[in-house]
C-alpha cells in the first residue's frame, strides 16, 4: 500500500547492534518526496549500515522503517512484527535504488546507461522512462 500523502522514507526509531557494538541508536527519520537528505558522520558511525537497513540487506534489531507507507523486511499482524520471506523481501528491493561504496561500473557502458541498467533489467522500464 502505497502511501502518497506521507514520507518517502520513514525511519522509526532504528536500532542496529553487531554484538555489543551499537551502531544504530534510535534513529528517526523521514523524507518526503522531492526532499533531499544527506547523511554525514565519521567512518564507523553507521552511515553505510543504515542505508543497507532500508532496503533490508541487514536486519534492524529494533524500529521500524517505511517505504512509502509499506514497513521495509517486515508484516505487522496484531501489534506485532514478522519478518518477510525472502521472496518477498526481494520484491520489495526492487522499487528501493542503492548505489554500494565499492560500487563497479560497466566498462562499456556510460554513467548514465549504468544506472538505467537497473530498472531495465530488472524492473522492465523502458530505456526512456529510465533515462
Amino acid at each position: 500500500m502505497t502511501d502518497q500523502n506521507g514520507p518517502k522514507l520513514l525511519a522509526e526509531n532504528v536500532h542496529k547492534a553487531y554484538g555489543r557494538n551499537e551502531v544504530l541508536r534510535g534513529i528517526d527519520m523521514q523524507v518526503r518526496t522531492g526532499e533531499v537528505a544527506c547523511i554525514i558522520g565519521p567512518s564507523g558511525g553507521g552511515k553505510s549500515t543504515f542505508l543497507r537497513c532500508i532496503n533490508h540487506l541487514e536486519k534492524i534489531d529494533s524500529g521500524r522503517l517505511s517505504v512509502d507507507g509499506e514497513l521495509i523486511g517486515y508484516h505487522q499482524r496484531g501489534g506485532k512484527l514478522y519478518e518477510m520471506r525472502d521472496k518477498e523481501v526481494a520484491a520489495q528491493r526492487r522499487s528501493i535504488g542503492m548505489v554500494f561504496q565499492r560500487f563497479n561500473l560497466f566498462p562499456h557502458m556510460t554513467a548514465a546507461e549504468n544506472v538505467m541498467a537497473g530498472p531495465v533489467v530488472v524492473r522492465g522500464d523502458n530505456k526512456k522512462k529510465a533515462r
